[in-house]
C-alpha cells in the first residue's frame, strides 16, 4: 500500500506557505508515492490555524488548500485516546491518528513529538529527517 503518514498540523501550514522539504513530502502524497492519513480533529485544527491573520494565506487558497488535504487524506476515526504527550495533551492526536491508519510515520516539527522518536512502531520524524530517508 505504500508508506503511511500523518502530519502534525504545522507540517500543513509549511506545506502550503512554503516551498521546502514540508510542501515536497506533501507533493509526495498527492502524487500517491505516500499515504496520508488525517482524522477530524486534526482537520478541524489545520482549518482554525491556516485562518490565523500571521499566516496572511488568502481564503481562497486556504479553501483549495483545505480541498485538497480532503481528497488526498484518507479519514480516519480516532478510537483510542491515549495520555503520552503531557507538556501538550492536545498533540495526543496524532498519536491517535497514527494508530488508528496503522501508520508509518508522524511527520512533525513539534518538539513534544518528535523527542518520543517512536511510538507503537510508528517513527516519528522531521520533515527534512523524511525527505532524506526517502532519497536513500
Amino acid at each position: 500500500m505504500g508508506t503511511k503518514v500523518v502530519f502534525d498540523t504545522n507540517v500543513f501550514v509549511s506545506a502550503l506557505g512554503w516551498r521546502g522539504a514540508s510542501h515536497e513530502i506533501f507533493n509526495r502524497c498527492i502524487k500517491g508515492n505516500l499515504k496520508l492519513f488525517i482524522s477530524i480533529e486534526i482537520f478541524d485544527e489545520i482549518k482554525r490555524v491556516l485562518n490565523y491573520p500571521k499566516f496572511r494565506f488568502h481564503q481562497a487558497e486556504i479553501d483549495e488548500f483545505l480541498e485538497q488535504i480532503l481528497e488526498v487524506g484518507r479519514l480516519v476515526e480516532t478510537e483510542v485516546k491515549v495520555q503520552i504527550i503531557k507538556d501538550d495533551p492536545s498533540d495526543n492526536k496524532f498519536l491517535e491518528c497514527a494508530l488508528a491508519a496503522k501508520a508509518d510515520y508522524i511527520i512533525s516539527r513539534d518538539s513534544h513529538l518528535l523527542k518520543i522518536l517512536e511510538f507503537a512502531g510508528i517513527k516519528i520524524s522531521s520533515p527534512e529527517k523524511l525527505r532524506t530517508e526517502l532519497h536513500k
